[in-house]
């Protein structure tokens, strides 16, 4: 499977590392709860992050919190929620675009 072969030989983070402090730039980084604030944390990551960030989404949300958020976040680009829905395998369920209006258009 897939994902079992990127989640060999990590380790588990209890706190969100210090190295994703610039994906957050919005937010106050220190009051973020891995717990507390997976949705926000996992869409964020989804959207924004790199290689390290998609390792540590894996090794720390269940496949199934991932999915949920992929199915239903709005902070998702069409491009981003594809590329989840083929690492989740779910490539054959309907998730819904709900995107706020963008002046840019749709990538």
């Amino acid at each position: 499977m897939r994902l079992e072969s990127i989640l060999r030989g990590m380790k588990t983070h209890k706190a969100l590392p210090r190295c994703f402090k610039p994906f957050f730039w919005d937010v106050d980084f220190d009051k973020l709860s891995i717990r507390k604030s997976r949705r926000f944390i996992i869409a964020r990551l989804m959207e924004h992050g790199d290689d390290v960030a998609v390792r540590f989404l894996l090794k720390t949300y269940s496949q199934e919190e991932m999915a949920a958020v992929v199915r239903r976040s709005r902070s998702l680009s069409r491009r981003s929620r594809n590329f989840w829905k083929v690492l989740l395998d779910l490539e054959h369920e309907e998730c819904i675009l709900r995107s706020y209006p963008n002046p840019f258009g749709n990538y």
